[in-house]
């Protein structure tokens, strides 16, 4: 019998799903931010504004970063 994984048992009811983020600015609308669940799976994201708001459009805004994870 094939065990199903943890996170597709539907016997389970609830979860707690923790992220911690780390945010660090490099100019006012430049930031890095490193994400981490559970103390592992570290990624650091670049996010900035464009030009027409003070940024130097350097990076992803935080609405192009929020309109794709509600696409995924």
């Amino acid at each position: 019998m094939t065990s199903i994984p943890e996170g597709l048992n539907p016997k389970i009811e609830t979860r707690e799903i923790v992220f911690e983020a780390d945010v660090n600015l490099v100019t006012p609308f430049l930031k890095l931010a490193t994400v981490s669940r559970g103390g592992s799976g570290h990624m650091t994201f670049a996010s900035d504004e464009g030009p027409s708001l003070g940024g130097l459009g350097s990076a992803p805004t935080p609405l192009m970063y929020f309109s794709a994870a509600l696409a995924f």
